[in-house]
């Protein structure tokens, strides 16, 4: 026991090291950060410097026996940190003598709401103090206390990622004259909370804030004959269980206010989806500047001639100044039946000359215009280790903005897929996790096991896959398999460990949907749905698939010309879901040398043909693991824009496709066969993890 108190002594020690250590690299960024306040030719954010950073800290990591990718997400964490911090010493005018602003904030709810919880996040990167935080019964009232002067900000929540925009704050955003000014992003860990020694089938009542009962619907119904209670706030939820004493009610909060409120954690993790995350946003009542070396997002409210064609117009004015529009919102006129009032998000600062540009010709034709706010955009931390090995610093040293497409009517059969010029369309590009698949510049590889066949296997290929710079994880639940015999997959459980395989590495995952029936169960799990071949023409499947919201890989039929692949794709895209990639795999010809004949042809004739990106399966057209590799650089060369291929820890076991899987040797000479071709063809992989 000696050993075991002096080891959790040493685990202790270096803690404190380290906290020390961060916050000694800490007082060196602020420094820093106050040389580009005095500078402003300095840039905020080095991302050459960060690359390199992230590069030593990796290969310095590796030589420790640490992995590259965990390592990799504690660095992501200090330069969000550090970034934050050095936001708040450039807005900082005041002297560093001087006593430190202190603020009250409002919020809607109970103390340990998650509101709360984000007030605290957002204000230890501001340049002010929380002198109090408010909690109010309603958005309404807390906007009243704003406007009554006895709160200098409130924190409202716009949108989750589960149950959408919050209509009611769009409301009041319109009808206050108020001004966003910041904004914060909390991940939502709800739990399930009762009194003392509840269990879960004690439970008859749940009760908590209407949002978060509807992000825990799928929970909620599990639970037999349990009767749902709206409340007014998620932690007040807690404190009414609380004070009603009754074993059968318990509430839907945080872990922070059901501690508070002195009840015990039932169950955890019980949102629907894993990544439930809500969008905050900082009111005040007057606007504040915003440094423009800072990454910023600007606010808008509009409403737009009554006409055909004017949104489109007006939101044109953007597209050709290159600025990205991420949100946009219609409203109601009460006043005026059938017309819309309009909430847009677009990526830039006020100050842009691009975008004062763009307000101007907007302000000409609209009946209203407001800027409702420009603020830091907190929207884009928290990704993946190695974000900023992908940035858009090409874009942002572009002296020019990208030519805006132009607006054109078009008939006929596959008016959604087809091109009518190749100078009329830019290449449709699906992002899936950090993987860009069909952007010039990026090459991607989606690998994986044919078939997860149990834990063990499937997490040891995802460590694989991670380690060859895969961006995209693949592997088969459901199994079409020519035989009755061969093995099908382990259906929904396969589903499930590929999931958390994924997530294990920080790969997005695809996974073959074989039914109708099944899409919208497994959109609710899998990162991206895959067709394949024997499903090309399932009209039925196709058309469910255009009803998700999930990108769609499309394998070309064994026998299908390239006519009918794109006939199949367009019946996804016709349904409304525009995320298509399209496959080649090989087709069946009269040669018996190979699996399939690969038709490397089809690459450039489908990339001359439609805007969708364009990927090849060498593995099921080669059958044959000495073929998979050349056939890989084949298509690299004939401007494919990735490549799925499957792997196995063990190729001599494995219970599907076993000739064909590379192992770990042939992953290594796999990239560095691929490497030296993408860079000629002006393209990079993703980075080894």
């Amino acid at each position: 026991m000696t050993q075991f108190e002096d080891a959790r002594t040493d685990i202790d020690r270096i803690d404190s090291e380290l906290i020390r250590s961060l916050a000694a690299r800490m007082e060196v960024v602020r420094a820093i950060a106050a040389m580009k306040r005095d500078n402003p030719d300095l840039p905020l954010c080095n991302e050459a410097r960060e690359r390199d950073v992230f590069e030593k800290w990796s290969a310095e990591g590796k030589q420790l026996g640490l992995s590259p990718y965990f390592v990799g997400r504690i660095l992501r964490e200090v330069l969000n940190y550090s970034r934050r911090d050095q936001e708040s010493v450039l807005v900082r005018v005041d002297d560093d003598s001087k006593e430190t602003r202190k603020v009250r904030v409002g919020y809607q709810g109970a103390p340990g709401a998650y509101s709360d919880l984000a007030i605290e996040k957002l204000f230890i990167s501001r340049p002010m103090a929380v002198r109090e935080r408010a909690g109010f019964h309603s958005f309404a009232a807390a906007l009243d206390a704003l406007e009554a002067k006895d709160l200098d900000y409130v924190l409202l929540p716009i949108e989750n990622t589960i149950a959408g925009s919050i209509n009611d704050v769009y409301r009041l955003l319109a009808e206050r004259h108020v001004h966003i000014v910041d904004e914060e992003v909390w991940h939502v860990e709800h739990v399930l909370a009762g009194l003392p020694g509840a269990e879960l089938e004690d439970i008859s009542t749940v009760r908590s804030h209407v949002v978060a009962l509807q992000q825990c619907q799928a929970f909620i119904e599990e639970l037999v004959g349990c009767v749902a209670e709206s409340h007014y706030d998620t932690a007040g939820s807690a404190v009414s269980v609380a004070e009603a004493g009754q074993a059968g009610v318990a509430a839907i909060c945080s872990e922070e206010a059901a501690r508070r409120a002195g009840l015990e954690v039932i169950k955890r993790d019980i949102a629907d989806r894993p990544n439930n995350m809500t969008r905050f946003v900082l009111v005040a009542l007057a606007p504040e500047r915003v440094d423009p070396r800072v990454r910023s997002r600007t606010s808008l409210l509009f409403t737009a001639d009554h006409r055909r064609g004017a949104l489109a117009e007006c939101l044109q004015y953007f597209a050709g100044q290159g600025l990205n529009l991420c949100k946009l919102e219609s409203r109601p006129l009460p006043e005026t039946p059938w017309e819309y009032l309009f909430y847009i998000d677009l990526e830039g600062n006020v100050e842009d000359p691009r975008l004062a540009d763009s307000l101007k010709k907007l302000a000409e034709h609209t009946n209203h215009l407001r800027v409702l706010g420009c603020y830091p955009d907190r929207s884009t931390e928290g990704g993946s280790a190695n974000d900023w090995m992908d940035t858009d610093e090409a874009q942002e040293t572009s002296s020019a903005p990208p030519k805006a497409p132009a607006l054109k009517s078009t008939a006929g059969p596959l008016v959604t897929i087809l091109r009518e010029d190749s100078s009329e369309r830019e290449p449709s590009v699906v992002r899936i996790g950090t993987a860009n698949i069909g952007a010039r510049d990026e090459f991607t590889l989606i690998l994986g096991p044919c078939a997860v066949e149990n834990r063990e296997q499937v997490m040891e290929a995802a460590a694989m896959a991670r380690e060859a710079g895969a961006q995209v994880l693949r592997g088969g639940a459901f199994k079409p398999r020519s035989s009755p015999y061969s093995f099908q997959g382990l259906g929904w459980e396969g589903l499930d460990l590929l999931v958390e395989a994924g997530r294990t590495y920080g790969l997005p995952v695809v996974t073959e949907v074989l039914r109708p029936e099944d899409v919208q169960r497994m959109a609710g799990s899998a990162d991206m749905l895959q067709v394949g071949a024997r499903n090309m023409q399932n009209f039925a499947l196709l058309t469910e698939l255009g009803k998700v919201r999930r990108p769609v890989l499309l394998k070309r039929g064994m026998s299908a010309t390239i006519g009918e692949l794109l006939a199949a794709a367009e019946y996804i895209l016709a349904g409304g879901n525009q995320q298509v990639i399209l496959c080649e795999r090989g087709i069946r010809t009269f040669e018996t040398a190979t699996r399939a004949t690969l038709d490397l042809s089809a690459v450039p004739v489908l990339k001359a043909r439609t805007h969708l990106p364009v990927i090849v399966d060498p593995s099921h057209a080669a059958g044959r693991r000495d073929l998979v590799i050349p056939l890989a650089a084949s298509a690299v060369a004939v401007g494919a824009d990735g490549l799925i291929i499957e792997l196995h820890p063990n190729p001599e076991v494995a219970l599907c496709d076993k000739d064909q899987a590379l192992c770990r040797s042939d992953l290594e000479d796999l990239r560095a066969q691929l490497e030296p071709l993408t860079r000629a063809m002006g393209r990079r992989l993703g980075q080894p993890g």
